[in-house]
């Protein structure tokens, strides 16, 4: 039998065209081991395909929000706004929680003044499977996040630290709004836990907004990260050097090995005389 207990804590689910996916993520949270105060769903201009199974939901928990689409930033800002807890959880409509990811991270941020947020390992599924990769973020403080964003977008925070920065800045309504939103509160001495265990699930579709930020927006977006806090880069320049350096370096170990493979020299062999003919027509 499901507990009553429940943590002061608001559940924040922005939701646009999630219709098919939305009763799994809010279920997630109704099967958490302690429940939140409330679960506000901020519709974000879905097509009414999407409201029809909203409509449905029924939960005294849930509070449903509706709105012209203003971008996950603006939803999640107005639905934070609405929030009279101390503590805000995030959750994306395509993905869920597994049942003891809020106890243990209310525990965690309730008890310790210094974390600003909690998040924890994860891994990414599809309809057909999940996959074997867990991926563990480093969290800590704010010089882990400067070359690459060491959280998850779904973690439970304090509210206060949302006042602090003036919440999402929607100027990374294209992506990164995360990366740049755990900057923004880190550098003001906050800390992030990782809670170290897979206790939450990310949807991995054929296109998502994540994936179209990576692959049109990515060295716009860091420069947008990097112009509006210019000044902390400027003091961690050492750490990021540093950082970009053991980066580089894995990634050309990766492409040695890579270009070791069977496969990658076969491939080379079969193309070498396409580039001959191509060399004699430049």
């Amino acid at each position: 039998m499901q507990t009553l207990l429940k943590s002061n804590t608001t559940v924040v689910i922005p939701c646009f065209n999630d219709g098919l996916y939305i009763n799994e993520a809010v279920n997630s949270i109704l099967n958490q081991t302690v429940l939140p105060e409330k679960i506000i769903i901020i519709d974000d201009g879905s097509r009414e395909e999407t409201w029809d199974i909203l409509k449905k939901i029924k939960s005294p928990l849930v509070q449903v929000i509706y709105q012209e689409n203003t971008g996950v930033c603006g939803a999640r800002n107005r639905a934070i706004e609405a929030a009279t807890t101390d503590f805000i959880l995030t959750l994306d409509a395509d993905d869920y929680y597994e049942p003891t990811f809020l106890e243990k991270a209310h525990q965690v941020i309730s008890s310790q003044e210094g974390i600003a947020a909690v998040c924890c390992y994860y891994q990414g599924f599809t309809e057909n499977k999940i996959f074997k990769e867990i991926i563990q973020p480093l969290g800590g403080y704010v010089n882990n996040f400067l070359v690459q964003n060491n959280g998850v977008a779904s973690a439970l925070f304090r509210k206060s630290c949302w006042e602090q920065v003036n919440g999402y800045d929607t100027n990374f309504d294209k992506g990164y709004e995360d990366w740049d939103f755990w900057i923004s509160i880190l550098k003001n001495d906050w800390n992030m836990h990782v809670i170290p265990e897979v206790l939450f699930k990310y949807r991995i579709k054929n296109v998502s907004r994540d994936q179209t930020a990576v692959a049109l927006y990515d060295q716009e977006l860091k420069m947008t990260i990097y112009k509006k806090h210019k000044e902390l880069y400027q003091e961690q320049a050492q750490q990021v050097y540093a950082s970009l350096t053991y980066k580089n370096g894995i990634l050309k170990d990766k492409i040695a090995k890579t270009q070791n493979t069977l496969n990658y020299r076969l491939g080379a062999s079969l193309l070498k005389p396409l580039r001959f003919v191509k060399n004699l027509f430049s």
